[in-house]
Formats: C-alpha cells, sequence, structure tokens
C-alpha cells in the first residue's frame, strides 16, 4: 500500500481501497473487487480491527468474508446491511424478481457477511462519516486526517470515458452528492475507481455531464411512448454500448431512476403497461 497522509494508506486497484491507523485501531475502506485482491490484501497488511463499507455493491465487499474470518468487525449504513448479509438481494432488485443466473455470478454477489452498523458504534473524533446517496441507498464515504474516501459518489474521468455513464439508483440525490463533495473541506479526495487528487472538480464535472447527457437523451428518446427496454435498446445503439446480458441489467436499473428523475420534475409521465411518454 501507498502512504498518502499521516495514518493512511491507499491499495490501488480496480477499486480502491484505504486503510487508516487511530487510536491503535485498524480500520479498512472496503475490501477489493475479487477475493484474490482481497487474500493479497490481507497478506500484505494483516488483521484489521473493523472494514467500513462505502456500500454494498459487489465489487467492494469481495475480502468481507476474508477479514470477518480474521476478525474484523465489518460495518456500514443502515440502508446498505440488507444487501451485504443478504448479497442475493442486488440480483434480485436488479432483474425484479428471482434473478437468472447471469446476475448470480461473482460480479454481482460476493459471500454475505455479518454487518454492524455505523450508527451502533463509537467511532474516534477523527473518523467523520459523509452520507453520499444516490450510487445506492445508503452509499457513505469517510473522511480522515483531510482525506476524503467518496466511494462512488464520482468517477475519474478515464472511467466515464470506458463506461459512459455513471451507474446510480437516484438522480437527485446523486446530484446533491456530488454538490456536497465540491462544499466538503478536505485536502485529497479518493473516489472508488480513479485516481486520488487534491481537486477532483474535473472528474466531478465529467461524472455530472455525463448523467446530465443521459437525462436529455432519455427525454429526447420519448418521441411516442416507450418502455424502459425499448428506452434503453434505443439509447444503447445510439451510444455505441456494449452491453451483455448481465450488465443490461445495470443499464436498464440506471435508466429506471433517470425515467424517476424526470417524472420528479414532471417532465414525463408513466402510463399504461409501465411506457413513459413526455407530459
Amino acid at each position: 500500500m501507498e502512504q498518502i497522509s499521516n495514518g493512511i494508506w491507499l491499495k490501488r486497484g480496480n477499486t480502491n481501497v484505504g486503510l487508516i491507523e487511530c487510536d491503535g485501531k485498524r480500520y479498512l475502506i472496503d475490501t477489493g473487487s475479487s477475493e484474490k485482491f482481497a487474500k493479497s490484501l490481507s497478506e500484505e497488511i494483516g488483521n484489521v480491527d473493523f472494514v467500513l463499507n462505502t456500500h454494498s455493491h459487489a465489487d467492494h465487499i469481495q475480502g468481507n468474508h476474508l477479514f470477518s474470518s480474521m476478525g474484523a468487525r465489518i460495518c456500514a449504513d443502515d440502508l446498505e446491511r440488507l444487501f451485504i448479509e443478504k448479497p442475493f438481494m442486488e440480483s434480485f432488485y436488479l432483474y425484479g424478481a428471482n434473478p437468472p443466473r447471469v446476475l448470480k455470478a461473482s460480479f454481482f454477489k460476493a459471500k454475505s457477511s455479518t454487518i454492524r452498523s455505523f450508527q451502533d458504534e463509537k467511532w474516534p473524533s477523527d473518523i467523520q462519516f459523509v452520507q453520499l446517496n444516490g450510487h445506492s441507498p445508503g452509499m457513505t464515504g469517510v473522511k480522515f486526517g483531510g482525506v476524503l474516501f467518496c466511494g462512488d459518489a464520482y468517477f475519474g474521468q478515464e472511467i466515464i470515458q470506458k463506461y459512459t455513464y455513471p451507474y446510480l439508483v437516484d438522480a437527485k440525490a446523486f446530484l446533491d452528492s456530488l454538490e456536497k463533495i465540491t462544499e466538503t473541506n478536505a485536502d485529497f479526495y479518493v473516489p472508488s475507481h480513479g485516481d486520488p487528487k487534491d481537486d477532483p472538480s474535473k472528474d466531478i464535472d465529467a461524472t455530472r455531464e455525463a448523467l446530465m447527457d443521459f437525462v436529455k437523451i432519455t427525454f429526447d428518446t420519448l418521441t411516442r411512448p416507450k418502455s424502459v427496454e425499448e428506452i434503453c435498446f434505443e439509447i444503447a445503439e445510439s451510444k455505441n454500448l456494449h452491453l451483455n446480458s448481465g450488465t443490461f441489467y445495470l443499464f436498464r436499473s440506471f435508466e429506471s431512476a433517470i425515467l424517476a428523475y424526470l417524472e420528479e420534475k414532471t417532465e414525463i409521465v408513466n402510463v399504461s403497461y409501465g411506457k413513459w411518454q413526455k407530459k
């Protein structure tokens, strides 16, 4: 791991992972995107006292089971607990029913681990939790010593260029969280996907612009009443998105969040057979 500040280390990977040492305790922020990564990490750093999960997505919690077996307490926001303790639920909500086999792969599903709520523990005053909802219902940033670990509240520009859209479940909350980050007084910002920076404004702007581009194209697509799937197919084709049978459901979830956002802004309405149209 590379030391980025006093008492703070970073392990870069498909999902960046942080380590904090405070008052004789060691706090690991997320556990990585694969069991192989987590095993390598555990061999490098040894035991930790607490794991602080920013949220429940599988690429952030693949090592929870391992570190729990080594004695760490696994903690997360209350709204994320169910999905970490019952990983099946992430695939369930993406599909809306008992999920197909493709959504039961490790990309979508980690091993279960017992979770304690952030609210149930007494934390050192130097560790602060910052609510950054939007990407997931209860996503939480962790701030310590001038460093803010942002989870997936925003993405590096190179990540946006690669994947085109910033996955989220609540567009308004996501936009509000982007504003909250810009108002947070930190010296260094660490996204889970992208490069840490002392000024993340360009990454935040790129993330916001990518989202608003999809908001616009979604609205413009509604030349007639269309289902979520019809909208997804049309936009994926126009944007040249390469969706497989699994990532399609992520994109459908993202588009569903945008449609709800446009409905909240009273720009579209949901009509019969679940189709959407301009108001």
